[in-house]
């Protein structure tokens, strides 16, 4: 039974990747600086890749970068509101700016998505006229990568025993157990 729990989590992951409209597509990863601030971000997953780990890209000059780089350590949240599942997946954020992954993610990104990441002020930065922004022809891009450790799951059931288990990568192996909702 927890395999099917492991491997639902791991199939919910997957669909987002390929169905815009799915609940896991847009997700909140919550990090911490140097200062013990802590910061959410909500975020596109991009892939699931055969190691578990996930894929976002983001503006290279954005200050998250700046946060993963002072502190690697994220967490990141999925809610699926019809299943009532939610997944935790912790770990460490890999910057991508120059590899082979990070041209072939680049290539991919085309028409209006090219915009997030041309324009000529990095984000964040103030502007007069929010409908006036001046771009680039240059792609301030940056791949993610979260090099997964632990996924936790969590189904609520409406019976009094939900689901709750743990999975934690140890030597590139899953250790999977279940725990008190």
């Amino acid at each position: 039974m927890i395999n099917d729990l492991f491997n639902e989590a791991l199939e919910e992951l997957q669909i987002a990747v390929k169905k815009a409209d799915h609940p896991f597509r847009y997700c909140s990863v919550a990090s911490c600086d140097t200062a013990d601030n802590l910061r959410q971000r909500t975020m596109v997953l991009r892939e699931l890749t055969e190691d578990e780990n996930l894929l976002f890209y983001t503006d290279s000059r954005s200050v998250k970068i700046k946060h993963f780089n002072q502190n690697p350590n994220v967490s990141v949240l999925f809610y699926h509101p019809q299943k009532n599942l939610q997944l935790i997946l912790k770990g460490k954020i890999k910057i991508y700016k120059n590899n082979e992954d990070y041209h072939n993610h680049k290539s991919n990104i085309e028409g209006k998505a090219v915009n997030n990441y041309n324009t000529r002020l990095a984000p964040g930065k103030k502007l007069n006229n929010p409908f006036n922004i001046s771009r680039t022809t240059d792609l301030y891009f940056a791949l993610l990568e979260l090099r997964t450790e632990s996924i936790e799951f969590l189904k609520i059931r409406k019976d009094p025993n939900h689901l709750r288990a743990l999975f934690t990568k140890v030597d590139g192996e899953w250790e999977k157990t279940f725990l008190v909702p």
